[in-house]
């Protein structure tokens, strides 16, 4: 019977070689559960080690929080003092392109003011995560207000595109226009370019589903919206995309606060809506 060695050469060799694969797999891009788990993770550390040394552990370097307008979310955090509130949140969808090199994730969340208290502030977040070096990190986060919810958590969501490649700058343009399509009439437009599953966040009020009841919602609606331009990005593929901006309730002229709307490509490759947040300052 023959018995085969291995030099410590090769050995060596094969432990390099895994180890660039592992590398190289890794910086291909996350998938939803993991962003799932990232989320997870930043609220468990927040409730464990306060929500300054949290964020500042996720958040990318170019991220934008909102303090009450867009800042640089670490130099706004690392001005914050320490804190006795507990922020408490959970993820009931995660959402990356088809390269997973973008996420989004979106769930209730809860504020006391300090650890014995019950709850006194609710609503719903929404942070948007790029894929960096092998992780997820924090890009864009901003949320909305509610009253206390009134019925139990939703089912967690995990959702994974899948949709034809194109070029960032191209999709970019094209999604701009999607939305401008969508703001001549919102109530008209959300059945052609929604998902059947959009989320609709309106301040002060409960986050509502589902396309038709988001349509009903829009038409009830009477303030008279304007919306400033828009910035954001799309996915590498660019089949995932937020726009972000301001907005003013007319008929006053300066900025009533800010929206945010994430659009997904479906298998066609046709945009469509996934969230759509309006923020007051």
């Amino acid at each position: 019977m023959k018995i085969f060695t291995l030099s410590a050469g090769a050995i060596f060799a094969a432990i390099t070689t895994s180890v660039q694969l592992l590398t190289a797999l890794s910086a291909l891009g996350g998938d939803a559960d993991s962003l799932a788990a990232a989320e997870k993770a930043f609220a468990r550390e927040a409730r464990e080690k306060g929500m300054r040394a949290a964020f500042l552990n996720v958040l990318a370097e170019d991220a934008v929080v909102f303090e009450p307008g867009p800042q640089n979310g670490r130099s706004a955090w690392q001005a914050k003092p320490a804190s006795n509130g507990v922020l408490e949140w959970e993820p009931v969808l995660a959402a990356t392109s088809t390269a997973g090199d973008l996420g989004y994730t979106t769930g209730p969340w809860t504020f006391r003011s300090t650890p014995n208290e019950k709850p006194n502030a609710f609503g719903q977040f929404v942070s948007i995560w790029r894929w960096e070096k092998g992780k997820w990190k924090l890009i864009f986060d901003l949320g909305s207000t509610s009253p206390a919810p009134d019925s139990s958590p939703e089912e967690p969501m995990l959702v994974e595109n899948h949709a034809p490649n194109e070029k960032p700058a191209e999709a970019f343009a094209a999604l701009q226009a999607r939305d401008r399509q969508y703001l001549t009439d919102r109530a008209a437009g959300l059945p052609e370019v929604a998902e059947h599953n959009v989320r609709l966040y309106q301040p002060n009020k409960l986050p509502i589903t589902e396309r038709n009841a988001a349509v009903a919602a829009l038409r009830a609606n009477q303030d008279k919206i304007t919306f400033g331009d828009s910035k954001g990005q799309v996915s590498q593929g660019g089949d995932l995309g937020f726009l972000w901006g301001e907005y003013r309730t007319q008929p006053t002229p300066d900025p009533t606060g800010y929206y945010l709307r994430i659009w997904r490509k479906d298998r066609a490759g046709e945009w469509k809506l996934a969230l759509d947040l309006i923020h007051p300052r």
